[in-house]
């Protein structure tokens, strides 16, 4: 058995983007994109500051988070939500890759 394993990927507006350019890229990457991952089990966007915001993903195992971030170069549905973000501002090292212990519903 497999244990599931969180990411939390944190977000910062790119210049001239919107929240509302968030959701709706966010919106086109779930439906295109990550609701069609087997890997992922659940999926949330949170407001953390001002232009800041954190994606929540849960994964089945930490080799479904290799796959699905393999595939997410080759869909434009990912390089649209990218394309809403100051990946320059962020780094791969800021991604939080955390197993999960327990989980409870």
């Amino acid at each position: 058995m497999t244990n599931p394993v969180t990411v939390l990927a944190p977000i910062k507006l790119a210049a001239g983007k919107t929240e509302i350019d968030l959701l709706a890229a966010s919106d086109r990457f779930e439906k295109e994109f990550a609701s069609k991952q087997p890997g992922i089990l659940r999926r949330e966007l949170v407001r953390k500051a001002d232009r800041e915001y954190i994606d929540i993903v849960q994964f089945r195992s930490a080799e479904d988070v290799e796959d699905v971030m393999a595939k997410e170069k080759e869909s434009p549905a990912c390089h649209q939500f990218f394309a809403v973000m100051d990946l320059d501002a962020e780094d791969d090292s800021e991604i939080g890759m955390y197993p999960s212990l327990a989980t409870y519903s």
